[in-house]
């Protein structure tokens, strides 16, 4: 379980399935014996918000973990970096690093055909992909397809919870927090103007209570 304090609890559900949807590619978790076995896969996010879709190459050991029913732990990270104390208006502060994480428990259910692998294949590539139409309904598309659904396991899985950490500064005065919206906009390295949305969509939200 994620250590979630209250303060960083984000509860709008909307704004956590857009992060999911904006960052699909999810750091798996799951457990052997007692031993993590993770790895990463793009999923989607059904419009109902109660299933995961996704593969794990036959190679990786880690969806023998799963071939029963098993709850799973999915994390999607979103926007993050570096607060340095220099940016506040007030003094003393602390050095941090603001982020923006989900944490989706799901029982994972494999797909055991290969029929039915392909056909997610096909869903995942035309999501991920759709802007190249005339490509995914090419003859090399669908031979080259065929060929990687024999060497993959597609899943389904069930979602049991959703939990939505949002480490935005809202535990700072919010002239502090608009002061570091405004750093992050300046230095614009990685995610940062990404990460300063966030913020400002947050303290937006805290000045309008």
């Amino acid at each position: 379980m994620m250590y979630l304090p209250q303060h960083f609890r984000l509860k709008n559900v909307e704004r956590a399935i857009k992060l999911i949807q904006n960052n699909p590619l999810a750091t798996v978790i799951t457990a052997s014996g007692g031993v993590p076995e993770i790895t990463m896969t793009p999923v989607l996010i059904n419009q109902e918000r109660s299933q995961l879709e996704g593969h794990f190459a036959l190679q990786n050991d880690i969806w023998r973990n799963l071939q029963e029913p098993n709850t799973t732990t999915f994390l999607f990270q979103g926007p993050h970096g570096y607060i340095s104390p220099a940016w506040y208006l007030t003094s003393p502060h602390l050095p941090t690093w603001n982020y923006a994480v989900i944490e989706v428990k799901a029982e994972v259910v494999l797909v055991n055909s290969q029929e039915s692998t392909l056909k997610l294949l096909d869903k995942l590539t035309k999501y991920f992909d759709g802007n190249f139409s005339e490509f995914i309904t090419s003859n090399s598309y669908l031979e080259l397809i065929n060929e990687a659904a024999a060497g993959v396991i597609g899943f389904k899985a069930k979602i049991s919870s959703i939990n939505a950490k949002f480490k935005l500064s809202q535990n700072k005065r919010s002239s502090d927090v608009g002061k570091l919206i405004t750093a992050l906009r300046i230095r614009k390295t990685n995610t940062d103007n990404l990460l300063a949305d966030l913020m400002e969509q947050e303290l937006n939200d805290q000045l309008k209570k």
